[in-house]
């Protein structure tokens, strides 16, 4: 139980810092956002993942590597999609995620990290229905991150909610110089 509450309050305190840049602003970019780094092998097992998914209730997924290489992310939703079909954990559970090679997004969404939040969303929501919502990688550099959906649209509607406030502003200060009230 204390380990979800340090779960969950690492997350609460993560969304906080994702809708802050180190200016004090909302982030504009993707590279600003807050990012996981959790990895795993294609030689670890089904199991060990979903352990990992079981210990830490907020982990969204894994950048799945082979030999050093991104090779595609597992997210939660996909591992429960394949456990959960008709004796989908007597056969995938005990075995190497690469007999899971098919149920893995291997071609996810990459972002380079100075993607627009806004284009960001364009190009997630364009992706087919069932990968739509799933996370995409974020590329710093040489480093990637697994970014989640909800992360992207909670950044784009403090944008949003920023950019209508600004404009509030504008129009009350332009009504004063022109003594319109």
């Amino acid at each position: 139980m204390d380990m979800q509450r340090s779960s969950a309050a690492t997350a609460v305190a993560a969304l906080g810092q994702l809708l802050r840049s180190s200016h004090g602003e909302a982030p504009t970019k993707v590279g600003q956002l807050f990012v996981w780094n959790e990895v795993v092998s294609l030689g670890d097992t089904a199991g060990s993942v979903e352990k990992k998914f079981l210990d830490d209730p907020t982990l969204p997924g894994f950048i799945v590597h082979a030999g050093g290489v991104v090779v595609g992310v597992l997210s939660r939703r996909t591992l429960l999609t394949a456990i959960s079909q008709p004796f989908g954990r007597e056969v995938f559970i005990k075995r190497p995620l690469h007999e899971l090679v098919q149920h893995l997004d291997s071609k996810p969404l990459v972002l380079e990290a100075s993607t627009t939040i806004a284009a960001a969303l364009r190009f997630a929501m364009g992706r087919r229905d069932d990968m739509r919502f799933e996370p995409c990688l974020v590329k710093t550099g040489q480093a990637v991150g697994l970014l989640e959906m909800h992360v992207l649209m909670l950044a784009q509607a403090n944008l949003l909610e920023e950019a209508m406030t600004s404009k509030d502003t504008l129009i009350a200060k332009i009504k004063m110089i022109l003594g319109d009230n």
